[in-house]
């Protein structure tokens, strides 16, 4: 299935693609933390990536969360769809982390650097804005930073700075 389209599907959809792991909490929090499974893991399984929360004591919850977080690491580690040539979701305004466009957004952000070798110049100069504002947009995201750190030294370039 293509990035895009997969970073579209709906919660349940996207969980049937996925394997759902309930375990105890790590860290504090007293009886109540260490007697329940809590958290969960759900791990995409054609790509094997995974995602997990354990920050409340709801299971409902944190599915929730781990599937949000999922959707992040599916949207930058995923290779791109290679449609078109021009990005199709501007770079301003940056939907907030959490809402149902900001995979979509990213995982084309991560689509047009990847594109473009990874160079911010490069794809600064595709979305008509300089290279150290688009780095300052990527690195509000940590998820995306480590990605982008991660994908340039695989290819021997210099880190960036925040």
């Amino acid at each position: 299935m293509q990035k895009t389209a997969l970073l579209a599907l709906s919660d349940e959809e996207l969980q049937k693609l996925c394997r759902v792991d309930l375990c105890r909490g790590t860290g504090p929090g007293g009886q109540k933390r260490n007697k329940t499974s809590s958290a969960v893991r759900v791990t995409h399984l054609e790509s094997g990536i995974a995602a997990m929360d354990d920050a409340t004591r709801s299971q409902h919850i944190n599915r929730a969360h781990a599937l949000a977080k999922l959707r992040v690491e599916l949207a930058v580690a995923l290779p791109p769809d290679n449609e078109g040539t021009r990005p199709a979701i501007p770079l301003e305004p940056v939907p907030r982390n959490g809402r149902p466009e900001y995979p979509l957004w990213l995982g084309e952000l991560f689509s047009i650097l990847a594109r473009h070798g990874f160079q911010p110049a490069d794809t600064a100069a595709e979305y008509g804005c300089s290279p150290s504002h688009l780095i300052r947009v990527i690195a509000k995201d940590d998820t995306a930073w480590q990605h982008l750190a991660q994908a340039r030294q695989r290819l021997g370039l210099p880190p960036l700075h925040r």
